[in-house]
């Protein structure tokens, strides 16, 4: 018993945690966006929002950005996630003007 508690102790004592992996780096949410690329990240968003729905962005004086959206009817499930989007992209960039236009499909 007391060469089982030895092995055991010696066992113990030399096993090594593995170092964890550093974690990367999250990327700001207001990342230095401008022009087509961020007019490209907002369509991206807003459609995965619309689901069968349309959207267009334009970028006019390369601080107004258009956004045209046609959703299939004018449901609460869509239209609150596209209006809440609005907002956070009014305080993300407040050197941007946001022009959004929902209509029905």
């Amino acid at each position: 018993m007391l060469i089982a508690e030895t092995i055991l102790a010696a066992l113990l004592a030399t096993k090594k945690i593995p170092p964890k992996p550093p974690v990367p780096a999250a990327k700001p949410i207001a990342a230095p966006l401008g022009g087509t690329e961020l007019a490209h990240n907002i369509k991206t968003d807003i459609e995965s929002i619309s689901g069968p729905g349309s959207v267009d962005v334009s970028v006019d004086h390369d601080t107004l950005f258009s956004v045209r959206v046609a959703v299939p009817d004018f449901a609460s499930d869509i239209c609150n996630p596209i209006f809440d989007r609005e907002l956070k992209l009014y305080r993300l960039f407040p050197d941007y003007s946001f022009d959004f236009y929902l209509r029905s499909k």
